[in-house]
């Protein structure tokens, strides 16, 4: 299953859109004014305008879409621009903890949970020893003090050789901590299996971003 866009409350990717765009606009001009002096340089020396001909246009051609792209994949992590933007790097494996509280006695059970995660797209799958779930859609809010909430919709898969599973439909809400090392939530199954309890998520690996 693919990554999926997310929302995240407070945050406007369009106004950040613009933002690119204009730093994306300085970089090119700056690289526009230091490859004019270059050109004249290279004339100076009888090296003719070939080179400008070739890089003016794909310079202002390149320059967002690659300013977009390290954003999306890389800049947007960095602890400070992240703090700034409120989205919380989740990327990584997190070690699950379960109990089916909506039936006696509570069932409880483990798992892993992988999280792909770029500015606008993110991916959350949970793996267990009877079925996987993944998410289908998703937003993320920062409450001050409290942590990061993630709240997700998700199809369930049993695995074959569970007759006693069947696929549903369900929706999950972790807050994560500010440190961003574990995370408390809930869940409720729809749609095919009509169950709720409790996840506790363990990050293996401390972000280092």
């Amino acid at each position: 299953m693919l990554p999926h866009e997310y929302a995240v409350i407070g945050h406007s990717r369009t106004v950040w859109g613009r933002h690119l765009g204009t730093a994306a606009a300085v970089v090119a001009s700056t690289a526009s004014a230091v490859a004019v002096a270059g050109f004249k340089f290279a004339q100076e020396l009888g090296l003719g305008e070939t080179g400008q001909v070739i890089f003016w246009p794909v310079t202002a051609a390149l320059i967002f879409p690659f300013a977009h792209l390290a954003f999306d994949r890389w800049v947007w992590k960095w602890r400070r621009v992240s703090t700034l933007l409120k989205i919380p790097d989740l990327n990584g494996e997190w070690d699950c903890k379960g109990k089916t509280t909506s039936i006696t006695p509570h069932r409880e059970w483990s798992g892993t949970v992988i999280i792909d995660q770029s500015w606008e797209k993110i991916k959350v799958h949970i793996k267990t020893d009877q079925s996987s779930s993944h998410s289908i859609s998703a937003s993320l809010i920062h409450e001050p003090r409290v942590g990061y909430r993630l709240m997700y919709s998700y199809r369930n898969s049993p695995r074959i050789g569970e007759p006693e599973l069947s696929s549903h439909v369900g929706f999950c809400e972790f807050i994560f901590s500010e440190n961003l090392i574990s995370a408390d939530g809930e869940y409720f199954n729809n749609h095919g299996r009509t169950t709720s309890g409790q996840i506790h998520l363990t990050r293996r690996i401390a972000n280092g971003n």
